[in-house]
């Protein structure tokens, strides 16, 4: 009698379900730096505060608290601080809600990872409000384990606070997490949190000593499929 042949098992099945893609948002996502910076500028014009793209660049990716002294070079009070941020986001929402579009293959590369099995989550500086604003405008939701935003933990970027949180909420080990960045701070702090890091280039965009330093680098996540994830993350 012939023996049945054996099954080959070239990876166990729950293998992707242990590891995590935390994906920054603006820049990554979205296309939403021009509105960013659109409401940076309108924010300095109707405040009477100095204004430049070369400083809107350095700090791209930070939060607002850590931004607003090095744009504007206003230091306090916090309320301050606060009302200004507050009033910018206003403005970037707004700007948002006309045009709303998903970068070239960001869509199609958090559907593959999620058919894959990998758990995903959002790690942005930016206010609760204006995550949930691009969740709902893109329609991801239904792709995604949850977001951090940088208004929840005590650091922002380049600390890995965020990415960490991210971590945590997934119940993910940080040696186990790739992060999807487009930002010098962002590739610090998935580096700073152990964590392999995807860096997006996008057109125009300064070249920056801190994003080449990803462990890859693309000028569009079109570059980026499930294979190159695997590999980068050793599943």
């Amino acid at each position: 009698m012939e023996s049945e042949p054996a099954t080959r098992h070239d990876q166990p099945a729950h293998t992707r379900a242990e590891y995590a893609v935390l994906w920054d948002v603006d820049g990554v996502i979205i296309d939403s730096a021009e509105q960013h910076r659109q409401a940076w500028a309108q924010l300095a014009q109707e405040e009477g505060l100095p204004y430049s793209n070369d400083k809107f660049w350095a700090t791209f990716g930070m939060r607002n608290v850590d931004v607003i002294p090095r744009l504007f070079g206003v230091q306090g009070p916090p309320e301050r601080i606060a009302a200004l941020g507050e009033r910018k986001e206003t403005i970037y929402r707004a700007l948002l809600e006309h045009e709303a579009s998903a970068l070239p293959g960001a869509r199609e590369l958090l559907a593959a990872l999620h058919a894959a099995g990998y758990r995903q989550a959002l790690g942005s500086s930016a206010p609760p409000a204006n995550i949930e604003a691009i969740i709902r405008l893109l329609g991801i939701g239904d792709l995604l384990d949850g977001y951090v935003s940088g208004e929840m933990v005590t650091q922002g970027k380049p600390a890995p606070d965020i990415f960490l949180a991210g971590a945590r909420l997934l119940g993910i080990e940080p040696a186990q997490c790739l992060v999807i960045e487009d930002a010098p701070a962002g590739v610090a702090a998935a580096h700073a949190g152990g964590m392999r890091c995807i860096g997006v280039r996008r057109a125009g965009q300064p070249d920056a000593d801190g994003l080449a330093s990803a462990d890859y680098l693309a000028t569009t996540l079109r570059d980026v499929d499930v294979a190159l994830v695997d590999r980068l993350l050793g599943v």
